[in-house]
Parts: C-alpha cells; structure tokens; sequence
C-alpha cells in the first residue's frame, strides 16, 4: 500500500515537473527572453535582436534561435547572425547570481569590418552605450585623416590593451576592482543590503563553442575575404555592462576564400594570463599557402613594398608579458612578385629599389627565420635585414650588380625601418 502511494506521488510529482518544464519553455521563456533582450541591448553598443528565446527549467539549459546583432547607430549593417544556440547555466553560477554557463552555436555568420575610428564593429558588443555624438564624431574625422587596413587596425587595438601606458591603467582599474560596492535597498520592514566586488562579472562563459561558422573580413572600401568552415572556440569569457568584455583563451582556425576561390588557410590562438599582478599574452598565428594578391585590403599600407602577387606561409609564436615582445617566427614566401612603390626611391637609400625588388623576385622561396623584441610600443626585428641580405645575395651577382653588404643592410633599413 504505502509502495504504490510512493510511486503514485513519484508519477505524480514527474507529471508536474513535466508539465513546469514545458509551460516555461515554450509559453513563459519567449516573453521572458524578451525582455532580457531588450535589458542587454539599454547597455550594449550594438542592437540584437533574437528571434525566439526558451529556458528549460529542469535542465538548466536554453536555446535561442535567429539571433542577429545590428550596428545601433545604422541598423542596416549587420556585425554578426546566428541560427541556433544551446546555452547551459550553471546551478552556482545561479546562487550567486551569475550566469555561469557553457554555449554551443551553430550556423554563426560574423561580419568583420574595420570602423572609421580604428576600432572594429565586433567591439561593440562588448561596450556601453555611446555617452554622446561628439565623440563619435571626433573618432570620424581622426579616422579619415590616417587611411589604415585591417593589419594597422589590429596593431593599434594590441597597442591599446598592451601597451605599457594601457597596462598602468589597467593596474589602477584591478586595484579599484578589489573593491566592495554596499548598495542599501530599503524595505516595508526594514533595509537589504548588498555586497558585490567590483571585478564580479554578470554574464561568465566557461566555454563557447562556434562550429560551421564563417566569418567576413570586410574594408571600408568593400573589398573582401571570408574564413568558412571555421571553428571558433572561447574560454574563460565574461561580460558586464560597467566592468566591459574580459576573455581568457580564444582558437579559431578555417579556410581563406575569396570571390568564392580557396586562398589559404588559417589556425589562431589566443591566452591570456595574470603573472605578478601584470597580464601575460600569447598570440599564436599559423598561415598556410595564402594568396597576398587576395588579401592585399589587409596589409597593403603597412609594408614599405608592393605585393604583385605571392603565397606566404607563417609561423609566428609570441608572447607579451608586461608590454616586452618575444616573438619567434618562420616565414617562407614564394611565386612572388615585388615592386617599389611610388615613395620608395628615396635619396638616402644606397641600393636601387628595382635592383633590390629583382634580387628579391629571384630568390624563390624566400625563407626567413626571424624573432621579434622591445615593447609594444617600439617593436624590434633581430636580424630581419641581414638575413634577408643573405637569401638575396647570390642573386644580386647573378644580374650583374656588385653591392657592398653595409649598402645593401642601409637601403633595407631605410626601408624597413631603423631597428631592424
């Protein structure tokens, strides 16, 4: 008797978990989800938008379905679309009052565009609200004066998060981040107090997972790459609407194509870490048979020479702890074909730019092993020139040219750069 009433209950008790988990899932989550939405998007840069938001209850999990991120200040361009994402909370993340969670998505479309400013519009979702137009508008114009692809804009936001000013300032925030906030909420019977750390993000992401995804690299003006098939992976990720974005780790890796052709492929690798108080980075590139005349929107007003045409391959493994540089990289670039550019025959250089641009088209593959050091700030290339100078030397006899070695290190110097 007292069996067959417990599993009448236990029966009982499993309907109306049941029946909880479904009416919240599928009748209480999409009007719940909209206003999660539009709580995100009073403190986000950007406008998303979801199609339709379920939360399951029973297993602390959620789907989101069409989500699609807008540029707020022009809702016809499009950062980032994605059809389907799993979303799995954490029981105590939940107790205290973070979402603490690990995300699957897929079918992920990220646009890619460098913004007038210097920055990229993927960073909008990462920042508040915009306080005024003025300051918009100042980046505008600062932005029109100085024309840069993508490669300069990338350099720009590493010198922003590592340089040696960035990471004082970084080191006064952390500190004012140990921080207790007390916030009294007054009561019918009595008051409520409130203790929170400053650095105690709202939203934590343990792991995301981006699989079948493909991602736009765009120029302002319109050239393009994409990276399909590409798989994106974060960890360690968390937001909050004053304390902005942090990440911990970042992978992602996929194939170049542009105008629908194979241009290369691409591995990246990304991890951040605390040592003695001070943040430590590693960056991890590895590029494979990419096509430079494809993707000279990226870096053609960075390098001193023009690239006709070339397939590069890269390795490049570096570290920055404390602003110091230390990178290691190997570099072999083949069926190339290099040209001066108009500001290149410069009276201080000792070797003629045609010469030395026929010494370097001669040497193919054009191997180099080369490492990297200094600071953000003021990078410095170890035996960049020289060993640049001995690849092209046999080939300057060759055409019929005798070059005195230190004429040959000055005039890559003066092109390349002084510290190198």
């Amino acid at each position: 008797m007292i069996k067959s009433l417990n599993i009448k209950n236990i029966v009982i008790a499993i309907v109306i978990l049941a029946l909880v988990h479904f009416v919240v899932g599928l009748l209480v989550s999409p009007k719940l989800g909209e206003l999660i939405v539009e709580k995100i998007n009073q403190y986000s840069s950007a406008k998303i938008y979801i199609e339709r938001v379920n939360i399951w209850p029973l297993t602390l999990s959620a789907s989101l379905k069409n989500i699609k991120i807008f540029d707020r200040q022009n809702t016809d361009d499009k950062i980032a679309e994605i059809k389907l994402a799993y979303i799995h909370l954490s029981p105590m993340g939940l107790l205290s009052k973070r979402l603490v969670s690990e995300v699957e998505v897929s079918g992920a479309n990220i646009y890619l565009e460098g913004e007038p400013d210097g920055s990229f519009n993927i960073q909008k979702l990462s920042q508040p609200k915009p306080s005024g137009k003025l300051t918009n508008l100042i980046g505008t114009l600062k932005g029109m004066v100085q024309k840069k692809d993508l490669f300069t804009k990338s350099y720009d936001l590493l010198k922003k998060k590592l340089s040696s000013d960035a990471l004082k300032k970084q080191k006064i925030q952390a500190d004012e981040a140990k921080k207790i906030t007390k916030t009294v909420v007054a009561l019918p019977e009595g008051r409520r107090v409130h203790f929170k750390s400053k650095d105690s993000y709202v939203f934590e992401i343990k792991k995301l997972i981006i699989t079948g995804s493909r991602i736009d690299l765009k120029n302002q003006d319109g050239r393009s790459a994409q990276i399909e098939d590409a798989r994106i992976e974060l960890n360690s990720a968390a937001f909050d609407p004053e304390l902005g974005f942090r990440m911990g780790k970042a992978d992602v890796e996929g194939k170049i194509k542009s105008s629908g052709i194979a241009a290369g492929s691409l591995k990246f690798s990304y991890k951040s870490t605390f040592s003695k108080g001070t943040p430590k980075a590693q960056f991890d590139f590895w590029l494979k048979e990419v096509d430079l005349d494809a993707l000279r929107f990226i870096y053609e007003n960075s390098l001193p020479l023009e690239i006709v045409k070339g397939t590069l391959n890269l390795t490049s493994e570096t570290t920055i702890d404390n602003g110091n540089i230390n990178s290691v990289n190997k570099l072999s670039l083949g069926n190339h074909e290099l040209k001066p550019r108009g500001s290149a025959n410069l009276s201080d250089i000792s070797m003629p730019m045609p010469l030395l641009c026929e010494a370097l088209n001669n040497t193919n593959p054009l191997r180099l092993d080369f490492t990297i050091s200094g600071t953000v700030e003021k990078p410095q290339f170890k035996d960049f020139t020289r060993s640049l100078m001995e690849m092209i030397k046999p080939n300057l006899k060759n055409i019929g040219q005798t070059i005195k070695p230190e004429n040959a290190i000055n005039s890559l110097r003066s092109i390349f750069g002084n510290n190198k």
